[in-house]
């Protein structure tokens, strides 16, 4: 009798464990089936955006590609200009209609040299001929070296809309975005549009050790912390070198532990382009210490001394506010 007692106890103790441990899994696969959905359903809201920024995207990418391609060739100018300058050093003994210069290279430890020549110049001539096409090169790659950085600075600016809308959440959060695609161009403003009222804030995370941190949503939001909300001794931190959110660690003056920079770290490297790697490199430094270049676009800035670690994209044991 007793054994039949223990073993309908043990039975019913199985019971209660497999009942909450079904529970559990239940309750797993509801926070995962709604994250999901909400997913999906903002993925299907910017569908528009993210075809408009794509299609720009690869547009730059491909200028860019090209423009390096013309800068490469036009590197080529300084053969042009030995060419010249050795037909002017040579070139008093050539004979008539001659079709090339066989000289040594006093720049290059007296190798010898081959220039080909136009048989119907005179040497002078031929000289001549080589330094405009060196001084064309020049002036063409002084053109291609500010066109480069103006198309990098374009596929940055639009990698880090990118950036915001695949950390967007909300219908909120597109809204700055729109408005950013908008003012640089992206996308036609309406004639007497009526402004949508900003609703999206930043994310708000809170340390183990009780520190308030902050994490942009897109461009404007990150001008806004770093620049309106932050101090100057509060911490800022970014993911090194790709599209990412300016992460605010609010520190009220106090000394920061070492275990909630490693939590700021996180975030930011969460919240950038390489979310889906297990670790990213950050950069962090005190806020003022960032500066916003004139003219610069939103969420640009630019720091000279940083500090950086590699940390951690997994943030799911971090509190949100």
């Amino acid at each position: 009798a007793a054994s039949d007692v223990y073993k309908r106890q043990e039975l019913t103790m199985y019971q209660d464990y497999e009942m909450e441990h079904m529970e559990s899994i239940s309750q797993m696969l509801e926070v995962f089936y709604a994250e999901r959905n909400i997913y999906n359903r903002i993925h299907q809201k910017s569908a528009d955006l993210r075809k408009i920024v794509t299609t720009a995207l690869e547009r730059n990418q491909k200028k860019y590609q090209l423009q390096q391609k013309q800068q490469k060739d036009a590197e080529k100018r300084e053969k042009y200009k030995l060419y010249g300058e050795l037909i002017n050093v040579y070139g008093y003994n050539l004979q008539d209609q001659a079709k090339e210069l066989v000289c040594e290279n006093f720049y290059d430890n007296n190798k010898e040299i081959r220039i080909p020549l136009d048989p119907q110049k005179t040497a002078r001539e031929n000289s001549q001929k080589y330094f405009d096409k060196y001084g064309k090169l020049k002036r063409t790659s002084e053109a291609l070296e500010v066109q480069l950085a103006e198309t990098k600075a374009q596929i940055d600016h639009l990698e880090s809309i990118q950036n915001s809308l695949n950390i967007a959440l909300s219908a909120d959060d597109l809204v700055q975005i729109k408005e950013e695609l908008m003012e640089y161009g992206f996308i036609k403003k309406h004639k007497n549009g009526k402004k949508q009222k900003i609703k999206s804030k930043p994310f708000h995370y809170i340390s183990s050790d009780g520190y308030d941190m902050y994490v942009g949503k897109n461009n404007y939001q990150n001008d806004e912390l770093t620049f309106k909300f932050a101090t100057g001794n509060d911490w800022w931190f970014h993911a090194k070198q790709m599209p990412g959110s300016h992460v605010l660690l609010k520190t009220d003056g106090k000394e920061v532990p070492d275990r909630t920079f490693e939590e700021a770290a996180s975030l930011a490297a969460y919240y950038s382009k390489g979310r889906e790697q297990e670790k990213v490199e950050v950069d962090y430094v005190l806020k003022k210490e960032v500066k916003k270049p004139a003219g610069a676009k939103p969420g640009f800035v630019v720091y000279y001394t940083n500090y950086s670690m590699v940390a951690d994209t997994d943030i799911k044991d971090i509190k949100q506010l």
